[in-house]
């Protein structure tokens, strides 16, 4: 395992972050939007350091496979999302961005909510790996295309509880794979 965002680091960054969100919606009506599970710890922290008030809702996003097998579209799953959210600025909490695919099917999705406007903060950005015209408003870090654990992140349950951020080589995955992991 190679820790690549120390603890000091990490906590720094989310200072950073809490500050720029402040100052982008101080005065505005803010829900925060934690996509489930990755972005837990994130969120959590995050929410600590704002001082603005903000409104909190949870989503889960999946895939759904067609008759084929083959993965669908991505949908949010949020029951009573929709009124939480109706006229207010709505900032996405994930983990990671990837590709870019999961943010570019969520945010549509949001218009049927009648936001005010949606936009996203991660706490990972890969880089060189968007395949979609469209990112995050807010990033953390940057970090290179490596499969990452620690705060909030795991790998078959696994590393979630780190406090930093590392990065596991396909052996170390294999082995934990192999280890009923």
């Amino acid at each position: 395992m190679n820790v690549l965002i120390d603890e000091a680091t990490l906590q720094a960054g989310l200072d950073r972050l809490a500050a720029e969100i402040e100052k982008r919606y101080r005065g505005k009506p803010l829900t925060l939007v934690g996509v489930l599970l990755g972005s837990i710890v994130f969120l959590a922290d995050l929410m600590r350091r704002l001082t603005i008030p903000y409104g909190v809702e949870m989503i889960s996003s999946r895939q759904v496979a067609t008759e084929s097998n083959i993965q669908g579209p991505l949908f949010i799953q949020a029951d009573l999302l929709a009124p939480e959210v109706a006229g207010r600025h709505v900032l996405i909490i994930d983990d990671i961005y990837d590709t870019g695919e999961t943010l570019w099917e969520l945010i549509p999705q949001f218009d049927d909510f009648k936001v005010a406007s949606v936009h996203a903060a991660v706490l990972l950005k890969k880089k060189n790996r968007q395949r979609v015209p469209l990112g995050p408003t807010l990033v953390g870090f940057e970090i290179p295309d490596v499969y990452v654990v620690g705060y909030g992140m795991d790998y078959r349950g696994y590393y979630r509880n780190l406090p930093y951020i590392a990065s596991l080589s396909p052996e170390e995955m294999k082995n934990l794979a192999q280890n009923g992991g």
